[in-house]
């Protein structure tokens, strides 16, 4: 009966822990690289708005029945083309850069 309670309670006190390094909101993520990319007010607009328009031409993309699988991959690819040539047109060289690294850490798998 011991065993039961310590394995139990060590199982809560591990699911509590790994509770709180939860990330965080997206968005608050996406807000603090903007004051790390030092974004102007009308840049971090412009950075939302073309992340909005991502994601709902991406699901508009994926959703759409009339596609085949290889279809769809290739719009996906144009459309994500297209984005980064707008990310490069609102972000300096070094803004995009730093913007691309956080992409790929949020893709990392977690370990």
């Amino acid at each position: 009966m011991k065993k039961i309670v310590l394995v139990c309670s060590l199982i809560l006190m591990v699911s509590v822990t790994l509770a709180q390094d939860k990330p965080k909101d997206m968005k608050v993520l996406r807000d603090s690289i903007f004051t790390v990319m030092k974004l102007s007010k009308v840049n971090r607009q412009k950075m939302h708005d073309l992340i909005a328009e991502n994601g709902k031409g991406q699901k508009a993309i994926k959703d759409d029945p009339a596609l085949f699988y290889d279809q769809r991959q290739e719009k996906l690819e144009a459309w994500k083309k297209e984005i980064t040539t707008k990310e490069k047109a609102i972000l300096t060289p070094e803004q995009f850069q730093i913007w691309r690294d956080f992409g790929k850490s949020l893709n990392k798998p977690k370990l």
